[in-house]
């Protein structure tokens, strides 16, 4: 059973498929703004973008041994019958995120961008459905992918009373969690790990970006940031690791919890990566960061972008800066992201900083790195994210 316009298999044929499919991961990818390209270019424009991007999915779905189907309109159902493993669900949809940015085509000399939106489900009841609710949430959170939860379709609801009943029960019971990932040095020896948060839904682990937005708005941040820091500081105790425990700079602003922080960490096991974004206000962040380096914490400037930002962060402010996942994953294909990755590294060594390439998922984006001269290095090419309680 095919489409006719794209010649992929048909939505009819996914139904019988997903009869039987036994461990289903499904992607449901959207086409963000398709009506404005087909008001733009008419119908035969749409459908010639249609039957581009089904082509570029199709190329995608062969190399990583999934199926593709046309769902309907601007949406299509990539499918991979495996059972879950996170880090290899995790590369695959920075895979997929990988082959869908900076997409476009060309039609009658008009180049034409295409942005897209992904909802995923592991379910194995209910996938599609599933898939739609996670697309649904990506769309109004503006997010380019969101994994459903049964979390996130609780904390839509409208009922105040269930939402925070949910919150307060994760939280209580840990189900916000820490994973670990290694940050190694030229000889691939450990330098320290990195901890990530995963939201322990079920059976699965996913990224919480939507309860910790929650969480802020409705105070219970604050109880979630004490059970982190004290799981990491047990932690660090019983696996013998040093960890780095992975802060925004509100985190830093707020005197609470910044004192909570001095209080329960030990500066020696335990450093501090801060994630930097462009409005991060740099003067009243710098001068924590210089007090914190001072009383003997080892600080670590995550996302950085640009030559221009870190130049506000001298020697006494941070011992490390990592650049962005992006600058590595765009560093073969754009000179404008060369140049800049090289105008960080070199700040960065003028001003004994070192640096971490992060997000390296593949043998060439690790060589790029070394050849570059980073110090320290991250991603899945290096070491999957683990538990290591």
């Amino acid at each position: 059973m095919k489409d006719r316009l794209t010649d992929l298999a048909s939505f009819e044929a996914f139904s019988e498929t997903i009869a039987t499919c036994k461990s289903p991961k499904l992607f449901l990818v959207d086409i963000k703004s398709f009506k404005a390209i087909t008001i733009a270019y008419g119908d035969e424009g749409g459908d010639f973008i249609l039957r581009s991007f089904a082509q570029t999915l199709q190329t995608f779905a062969l190399s990583n041994e999934m199926t593709l189907y046309r769902f309907f309109d601007d949406k299509f159902i990539l499918l991979q019958n495996t059972p879950f493993e996170l880090s290899k669900m995790e590369n695959l949809i920075f895979a997929l995120l990988d082959t869908l940015k900076n997409l476009h085509y060309v039609y009658h000399d008009q180049t034409i961008c295409i942005e897209s939106v992904i909802g995923i489900s592991f379910d194995h009841f209910n996938a599609l459905e599933k898939a739609q609710k996670a697309l649904s949430v990506a769309k109004g959170e503006e997010q380019p992918f969101v994994t459903y939860s049964e979390f996130a379709n609780t904390l839509l609801c409208e009922s105040e009373e269930a939402i925070e009943a949910v919150m307060k029960e994760a939280i209580e019971h840990e189900k916000i969690t820490l994973h670990f990932q290694a940050v190694v040095d030229t000889e691939n020896h450990p330098c320290y790990y990195e901890g990530l948060l995963r939201l322990c839904d079920r059976q699965t682990l996913q990224s919480p970006k939507l309860f910790l937005k929650i969480a802020h708005e409705r105070g219970l941040y604050d109880a979630l940031f004490h059970s982190i820091v004290r799981k990491a500081c047990q932690l660090t105790q019983s696996a013998h690791r040093r960890i780095a425990l992975n802060l925004s700079y509100e985190d830093l602003l707020d005197a609470e919890r910044l004192a909570f922080l001095k209080h329960r960490v030990d500066p020696k096991n335990i450093w501090l990566e801060v994630e930097c974004e462009g409005k991060t206000p740099c003067e009243a962040l710098l001068q924590i960061l210089r007090t914190l380096k001072k009383e003997g914490f080892t600080l670590i400037l995550d996302n950085v972008k640009s030559a221009e930002y870190l130049a506000y962060f001298t020697q006494d402010a941070i011992d490390y800066v990592k650049l962005h996942g992006r600058i590595m994953r765009d560093f073969a294909i754009d000179p404008n992201v060369q140049a800049t990755c090289r105008a960080i590294i070199a700040l960065a060594r003028r001003n004994g900083i070192k640096t971490i390439a992060s997000q390296l998922n593949s043998r060439a984006a690790c060589e790029i790195a070394r050849t570059l001269g980073c110090d320290l290095f991250q991603g899945f090419i290096v070491e999957q994210p683990h538990d290591i309680a």
